[in-house]
């Protein structure tokens, strides 16, 4: 009778152990969502964009992104880019040489642009790059590229990509199958890569989720 009730004891007490710690791990998996959850929640409030609204319009942004040293109003547009298979980040470039219409706004970019040590064109500290139709953001538009980990590259618009050359939504080449192009000096930037620039600089390995398009225009200043 004594050894039963013992028995019944040590399995009395295993359970509650048992209980316990379940209880416990429920506790600390639900603290550790919220603290997550309240963590993303601060990083959006500490973006550099407010009231961001995939696919929407005319939101308006007072910030510093345009210039370092004045605030604009400006309204902007944020595109989501739509799935496709073959895309897992890569970032192709264009060699600025190859843009020889001198008429064209693409070439008058250009020609006040310069260019890093890594060989990406810049005006400004916005990098030069190609972009799809899907965007409707002609040759100088302000853009901004998000990437999926939180890193936000400023461009501005410095060709277009045909859309015989892009998917059926006109935002991924075909020959690559990359949402954005940037424009480089070749004879710089082949030592750092094969095609794919998104491993020179740090940060850049993540995939493009959003494209910020800015009603503010490098040819309307």
């Amino acid at each position: 009778m004594f050894k039963k009730t013992m028995k019944f004891v040590a399995a009395t007490a295993i359970l509650g152990i048992c209980v316990f710690t379940l209880s416990y791990i429920y506790v600390l998996r639900t603290t550790i969502n919220t603290l997550e959850a309240d963590a993303s929640m601060e990083k959006m409030r500490s973006r550099k964009y407010t009231d961001i609204i995939v696919g929407g319009s005319d939101n308006r942004l007072e910030s510093d992104v345009l210039n370092k040293d004045e605030l604009y109003n400006v309204n902007y547009t944020v595109y989501d880019l739509p799935k496709y298979a073959p895309y897992y980040g890569q970032k192709a470039y264009e060699n600025y040489s190859a843009i020889t219409s001198r008429p064209s706004k693409q070439f008058k970019l250009q020609e006040v642009a310069y260019t890093d040590e890594y060989g990406f064109r810049l005006y400004e500290g916005r990098y030069l790059i190609a972009v799809g139709t899907y965007f409707n953001a002609p040759v100088g538009t302000y853009i901004d590229v998000e990437l999926a980990n939180g890193i936000i590259i400023p461009c501005i618009v410095g060709d277009i990509k045909a859309d015989r050359d892009t998917e059926e939504n006109n935002v991924y080449s075909l020959t690559c199958a990359c949402a954005t192009e940037f424009i480089v000096d070749g004879r710089i930037i082949d030592p750092y890569t094969r095609g794919d620039v998104s491993y020179i600089i740090e940060g850049w390995d993540s995939e493009v989720v959003h494209i910020i398009v800015y009603e503010h225009d490098f040819f309307d200043t």
